[in-house]
C-alpha cells in the first residue's frame, strides 16, 4: 500500500494536552530531566514513608492485625522522632546512625514539602524553584517560609539521600527479623553523606548568602 494511503495514528487528546503542559513547564525552566527527577524523589520518599512505619512496628514489636496501629494518624515528622526515640533498643552504633538519619530525614522532608506543597517559581524570576508558605500578599503564615531550589544535580542529591533513608529502614526491618547488623554497619558513611546533602538542600539559600560557602 502506498505510504500516502496509510492512515495516520490518532493521538489521544489527553496525550496532546499532556505534551502541551510539559512544554509549558519546560518554558518555566522545568525540563524533562528535572521533572523526571522530581518524580523519582516523590517515589523514593513514598517508599521511605511506608517502610518507616513498618520499621517502627518491627522495632517496637507492635502487633497491628485487626487494630488501628499507633502510627495510623501519626505525621511523618512524629514517626521520624519516634524512630530516633525507639532506637535506644538498638546497639550504640545503630543509635548514632539513626540520629544522623533523623537529621537527614527532617531536612529532606522540608525540602520535599516545599516542592510538593509550595508555590512554583519560574526561571524568569529566579527559578526554577519552589517556596513553601509564601507571603506574596502580605499575609501571615503559621509556619516559616522556606524554599527548595531544583536542578538536575540538586535533585540527584535529594534522590540519593531519600534512597539512603530507604536502605536504613530496610536494614532495620532485616535486623529485627534475622538479627543481621551488617547492612546497618555498611550504611554509616553513606548516611553521613546523606546528612550533609540534606542540610545543603534545605538551607541552600542561607548557605549561598554565607561568605564561607
Amino acid at each position: 500500500m502506498p505510504t500516502s494511503h496509510v492512515p495516520k495514528r490518532q493521538v489521544p487528546t489527553h496525550q496532546n494536552r499532556s505534551q502541551a503542559a510539559l512544554e509549558r513547564l519546560n518554558s518555566w525552566g522545568f525540563t524533562l530531566e528535572i521533572l523526571q527527577r522530581l518524580g523519582g524523589l516523590a517515589v523514593a520518599w513514598a517508599i521511605f514513608e511506608r517502610n518507616l512505619e513498618l520499621a517502627l512496628w518491627a522495632l517496637t514489636g507492635e502487633q497491628v492485625k485487626g487494630v488501628h496501629p499507633s502510627t495510623d494518624r501519626l505525621p511523618i515528622g512524629k514517626q521520624i522522632d519516634l524512630l530516633k526515640q525507639e532506637s535506644i533498643r538498638l546497639p550504640q552504633g545503630a543509635q548514632e546512625l539513626i540520629a544522623d538519619a533523623a537529621t537527614a530525614a527532617f531536612n529532606l522532608m522540608d525540602y520535599r514539602h516545599a516542592i510538593m506543597h509550595g508555590a512554583m517559581i519560574p526561571i524568569g524570576v529566579g527559578g526554577p524553584s519552589f517556596i513553601r508558605n509564601p507571603r506574596s500578599h502580605g499575609e501571615k503564615r503559621a509556619r516559616p517560609t522556606h524554599d527548595a531550589h531544583v536542578d538536575e544535580n540538586l535533585l540527584d542529591l535529594a534522590i540519593d539521600t531519600a534512597w539512603t533513608l530507604c536502605r536504613l529502614v530496610f536494614a532495620i526491618k532485616e535486623m529485627i527479623s534475622s538479627g543481621a547488623t551488617s547492612d546497618l554497619k555498611e550504611l554509616k558513611r553513606d548516611m553521613q553523606r546523606a546528612k550533609r546533602q540534606a542540610n545543603e538542600l534545605r538551607h541552600l539559600t542561607e548557605l549561598m548568602n554565607s561568605e564561607k560557602y
